[in-house]
């Protein structure tokens, strides 16, 4: 004789959202809430099964679950959220320092090309000079005088012709490391004609004793 189904039978109550909050809340620790979306999802649904638990306990049940689904979900989200702050200024403020240096080796060049012409009316009778002597002589600080200053290498190269032809001088800054993680992604150049020019890259704009205005650069000011 086959069995009757009693409608009185007890049903175990269902799980399913409490569990599934849980899983949601334990895999978004480490994963930064899921990039958010998991973290929020688990907390959801970790309150409307402890809801549901709460008002029907006779068809909900793991309140306690539910519990742990919230806890490890909000959890997920306050460790994701200063990470996603991170991320988002970290990049704002490399750049924001890589201007600040480039603008910085632009005034630098400015205040080379000055003092080769201070040195050129005076002690270098005519001639221009490299850094190492214009610091010798006090006209720059010792620490660019070594070349390296702010993030950028600084190079000055005398081009002192003989006879009736005129002195020049080339000064040129790059950037000590390039990239979005570098010190500058702007090279610069000038000459005895006190017109800067700038390049991407690593690598300065150059002219030639023949032509003072270099072809690979653009003029700035």
């Amino acid at each position: 004789m086959n069995k009757q189904i009693n409608r009185y039978d007890v049903v175990a109550p269902s799980k399913k959202l409490a569990i599934t909050s849980l899983i949601l809340g334990i895999i978004s620790l480490p994963t930064m809430g899921l990039l958010f979306i998991g973290g929020i999802v688990g907390l959801i649904l970790g309150i409307q099964a402890r809801t549901k638990a709460n008002s029907a306990p006779e068809q909900y049940g793991g309140s306690g679950i539910a519990l742990a689904g919230i806890i490890t979900s909000i959890l997920s989200l306050v460790v994701a959220i200063p990470i996603l702050i991170a991320v988002i200024a970290i990049p704002n403020l490399l750049k924001s320092q890589q201007t600040a240096r480039e603008t910085s080796a632009i005034g630098v060049i400015k205040t080379i090309a000055a003092v080769q012409l201070q040195y050129s009316a005076t002690k270098g009778r005519g001639k221009f000079t490299d850094l190492k002597t214009l610091a010798a002589e006090g006209l720059i600080d010792s620490l660019l005088g070594t070349g390296r200053k702010g993030g950028y290498l600084f190079e000055c190269s005398p081009i002192n012709g003989g006879g009736s032809s005129a002195a020049m001088f080339d000064v040129s800054a790059v950037p000590e490391q390039s990239g979005t993680f570098g010190t500058g992604n702007r090279s610069f150049y000038s000459n005895e004609t006190f017109v800067i020019y700038e390049a991407e890259g690593g690598s300065p704009p150059t002219a030639t004793p023949q032509n003072r205005v270099p072809r690979n650069g653009t003029f700035i000011q």
